[in-house]
């Protein structure tokens, strides 16, 4: 069924007096700041390595961390939203959560409003509150950001944007950092199996899935215009538009750009000999812009989407701080092309969604002090992907239940100086079907993935052929006819081939790497409820993966080199609590969340390795996130706290290796202003790291201490 849900505005008008001053003295402000930072980009710098030492904070810390949860929402968005169909089994929604406890698998989304509570600007960063993610940032502001949930890689974990699943058989992880959070609308990520009605068949396939949904392809009622502009304390600043129009009562278009630049260096300490030294992390310059265009046409019961984006970018890239080590002086440069169609088609009891798709991804890479005979590394390498596919889904047994099949077929290769020139052909299919009876939703699936690799070596070819079929099986059950009490349970089998990068390249290629196979298992239960103006929720999952032939990538000297391995047999045990409290009372909204992870994941391949029954690098056995929102009228004051416990950096868990646990906290205070109807603006300032924490994600790659974000996003509609 098709659910029509408007969300009220909560936004009065404000003095328009004091908005104009305040525009026009901060647009005073930073057009010199600007200046300044475009005049210093890319200004030869160098500097010394130095190793960042570990402080010393206690294990006991992870109890004080899992108190709150900080995935909050205070008001709610002006405008209607219609809601694709899905099957129900629910009590009243709320719009507070990001949890969507009904769901047969973990399944989260993160809408535009918590968002921006969130304070974040990338798409990694806003992930990384998701009970469970871990992501792995290697600082700066051009820094790569993957993310693991429940020890199964970002390999594992598939990203589709607007319909279309992104390719990349290069390194097959997706960096989310150039995924901007603005003119984004919504971030759903799920474990198991997508839960996005448009999902191609190929995003069936992966253990985990994160879906983002932009504003350009949903058709506006009237002239829409955006503009944000943002900077940072660490030398970091971002602007960007975003202009969506009707053009008639069927076609709209819309257009998007949106650059970053600045040098992103930031102080931190390094302790040597007992003391403390404070350094300035340098070597982050960075200047990337993107641009998007799309054009619509929806009629009664279709709709056609054109799409073309464009993607610039050029930046250095910071190295390991390590003692006495001269400064790095890597350089990285991409440009990106995507041309995209989609189309959905109902026709009665049918529904059809069809795409096609080609990308063309280099990037360059040069290294002037590689030691090696050159003295030198400059490489570069062209991506191309292209394909298409379609979904049919009907419903049956009167809306109670529907079946769904669909293919997609895809081509890649990948181009470089070297000796190998691979390409791999990939036809992905599925068949499924959702049914509810009763209380009881029953959702299943198989997944059939077909692959060809075809190697050139000179003037020798080889072939690898793949096939591989994964099933899927999810039910959830209410089984209390007024309680809200839902109970869950999914299996799924995943399977991922090694990447081109891991066979054949950067200085890391093993080619007797195994393809990755993972099961998973799921159980759990959430539990809701409103007493007077409180409204609670609490939900508990346990899970264990069987990983064999895992794939660890292992960070060398920089962030352009790893080390690739198989892990033959991993066994990963855990489970996730989030609890959530929301209460209101007239203009004033207070909210509450905290979750809890716990991971074990040990490798179990060889008894006599001195890596057996031992923790797997940067997974940490406890992580959590914690928050507290308020919220009167116009203004919401956010603080949003994330753990993560001690971890390894390498397969032996022994002191050398051992990395002490941090923790984040941020605060952000933003008010919005209403100008009569049409115009409304929103300011935000943030202080991230409020606690001044020197701490690494990744061995040797330093994070930012205390810094600050200031942002100002007008609306016109």
């Amino acid at each position: 069924m098709t659910v029509n849900c408007q969300l009220p505005t909560q936004f009065a008008i404000g003095s328009w007096q004091l908005v104009i001053e305040q525009l026009l003295i901060a647009l005073c402000d930073f057009a010199p700041l600007r200046e300044k930072i475009v005049d210093l980009l890319f200004l030869p710098r160098r500097h010394k390595d130095t190793k960042f030492s570990q402080s010393h904070i206690k294990f006991l810390c992870v109890f004080a961390s899992v108190l709150l949860f900080n995935f909050t929402s205070f008001s709610q968005k002006d405008s209607t939203r219609f809601i694709n169909p899905v099957l129900i089994n629910t009590d009243v929604d709320t719009l507070q959560r990001i949890s969507v406890i009904t769901s047969t698998v973990p399944h989260f989304i993160l809408d535009e409003v918590i968002l921006q509570k969130l304070g974040v600007t990338d798409v990694g960063s806003a992930l990384r509150f998701i009970p469970g993610v871990q992501l792995k940032d290697y600082g700066g502001i051009g820094g790569i950001k993957t993310v693991s949930f429940r020890s199964l890689g970002a390999n594992h974990t598939g990203v589709v944007f607007d319909g279309i699943k992104i390719p990349n058989v290069q390194s097959g992880a997706i960096n989310l950092s150039p995924f901007e959070i603005f003119g984004v609308s919504q971030i759903s990520f799920s474990s198991g199996q997508i839960e996005e009605y448009n999902a191609p068949a190929s995003a069936y396939l992966n253990a985990n899935s994160i879906s983002i949904q932009s504003k350009l392809t949903e058709k506006p009622d009237k002239l829409k215009l955006q503009i944000y502009s943002g900077l940072s304390s660490i030398s970091t600043f971002e602007e960007g538009f975003l202009i969506r129009v009707p053009i008639s009562n069927n076609v709209f278009f819309g257009v998007q750009g949106f650059t970053k630049f600045g040098d992103g260096d930031y102080k931190f300490k390094v302790e040597e000999s007992g003391s403390a030294t404070e350094l300035r992390r340098e070597n982050s310059s960075l200047f990337s812009y993107k641009l998007r265009a799309v054009t619509g046409l929806e009629l009664t019961n279709s709709k056609t989407i054109f799409s073309a984006t464009y993607y610039n970018n050029e930046q250095e890239l910071p190295g390991a701080m390590i003692l006495y080590n001269p400064s790095n002086d890597q350089k990285m440069w991409n440009e990106d092309w995507r041309f995209v169609v989609t189309h959905d088609q109902k026709i009665k009891d049918w529904k059809l969604n069809a795409n096609a798709f080609y990308q063309s991804s280099w990037m360059r890479y040069y290294d002037p002090d590689f030691l090696n005979l050159q003295g030198y590394i400059d490489n570069s390498y062209l991506q191309h992907n292209g394909g298409g596919g379609f979904m049919l889904k009907r419903s049956v047994l009167k809306n109670r239940a529907f079946v769904f099949g669909g293919s997609d077929l895809v081509f890649s290769d990948l181009k470089s100086g070297s000796d190998f020139n691979p390409n791999r052909m990939e036809n992905n299919s599925v068949v499924g079907a959702h049914l509810l009876i009763g209380n009881l939703r029953i959702e299943s699936n198989v997944t059939l993935q077909a692959v060809r690799d075809r190697i050139e070596v000179n003037d020798s070819i080889t072939e690898k052929n793949f096939l591989e079929a994964s099933p899927f099986l999810s039910l959830s059950w209410k089984p209390l006819k007024n309680q809200p009490l839902h109970l869950r349970t999914f299996y799924k089998r995943a399977f991922t081939l090694p990447t081109f990068n891991d066979l054949y390249y950067n200085l890391i290629g093993n080619t007797n790497l195994k393809p990755e196979k993972a099961h998973q298992f799921n159980a759990g239960f959430s539990y809701s409820g409103l007493a007077k103006k409180v409204y609670y929720e609490f939900s508990a999952d346990a899970f264990y993966n069987l990983i064999e032939d895992k794939i660890i990538a292992i960070p060398t000297k920089d962030l352009f080199n790893w080390s690739m391995q198989n892990i033959g047999k991993l066994n990963v045990y855990g489970y996730d609590l989030a609890l959530l409290v929301n209460y209101s009372k007239g203009d004033w909204k207070m909210t509450a969340n905290g979750s809890y992870s716990y991971n074990l994941s040990l490798d179990v391949t060889n008894p006599e390795s001195s890596a057996y029954q031992k923790q797997i690098p940067y997974t940490p056995f406890h992580s959590g996130t914690a928050g507290l929102a308020f919220g009167y009228k116009k203004t919401s004051l956010n603080l949003n706290s994330l753990f993560t416990g001690f971890r390894y950096s390498l397969n032996e868990n022994v002191w050398a290796n051992y990395m002490e646990p941090f923790t984040d906290l941020s605060v952000s205070l933003s008010h919005e202003f209403s100008i009569k109807s049409k115009y409304k603006i929103q300011l935000t300032a943030s202080a991230l790291n409020v606690l001044n924490k020197n701490y690494q994600v990744i061995r040797s790659f330093p994070m930012p201490g205390r810094y600050y974000q200031f942002a100002l996003n007008l609306h016109y509609n």
